[in-house]
């Protein structure tokens, strides 16, 4: 009975480590598997960039193409540059978080699977351009994203259990008014895809968040 009891206490003991916040380095380690995930998505954008097997082609030919290829280069520099927009946000996001606990990582692995996936949807537009559904199916993919990056803020800031306690709620507030205003570009470039092709428009969109969102820092977070 005696033994029984001291290893219920162990398993316990062990128990209790394993649901408790790992702070340190291990979080660094989180920080560098994310940052692998986003380097392997980059990496699966160009391999979509192909050329068919042709045999001695005419410069004519391989121009023409070329030219048939134009609307994958686009699709590719588009989706590189938002996911570009979303690597140094996630980065910004791990500056303040000093611990983690099992479902921060599952918020972040979610948030990690549709980045996986953005390489198989920058690959419709570029077959597919002349679809306006799949100019929809595109930005709501990037639209569950923002909401997944919102979402891993918002808990990782709750009661400040994993960031500084000292935290700004300033801070908080503007780094979540940056997120959210991703999902509010794609909703607008889903808009637009009903008159116009929308993937332009999003890139200049944008490029308006951070001064948009520092005007609002300014003014109301201050």
């Amino acid at each position: 009975m005696r033994l029984c009891r001291r290893e219920h206490r162990e398993v316990s003991t062990l128990a209790d480590h394993g649901n408790a916040w790992t702070e340190g380095t291990d979080v660094e380690r989180l920080v560098y598997f994310s940052d692998a995930v986003f380097a392997i998505a980059i990496t699966l954008l160009a391999l979509e960039l192909r050329l068919p097997e042709m045999h001695e082609p005419t410069t004519r030919e391989l121009s023409r193409t070329l030219l048939d290829r134009l609307p994958q280069f686009y699709s590719f520099a588009i989706s590189f540059w938002i996911i570009g927009v979303y690597w140094p946000a996630h980065h910004r996001i791990f500056r303040y978080v000093r611990a983690y606990d099992r479902r921060l990582m599952l918020i972040n692995l979610l948030f990690l699977m549709w980045i996986v996936l953005i390489p198989f949807s920058a690959s419709l537009p570029g077959r597919y351009a002349a679809y306006q559904l799949v100019e929809v199916i595109y930005f709501s993919h990037m639209i569950v994203i923002s909401l997944s990056m919102a979402l891993f803020w918002r808990y990782a800031t709750s009661d400040r259990k994993l960031v500084d306690p000292d935290i700004n709620p300033a801070l908080i507030a503007y780094n979540y008014a940056r997120i959210s205003s991703l999902p509010v570009v794609f909703v607008l470039a889903i808009v637009f895809s009903f008159f116009s092709t929308a993937a332009g428009y999003a890139v200049l969109l944008l490029l308006l968040v951070r001064p948009v969102t520092n005007l609002y820092a300014r003014r109301h977070l201050s």
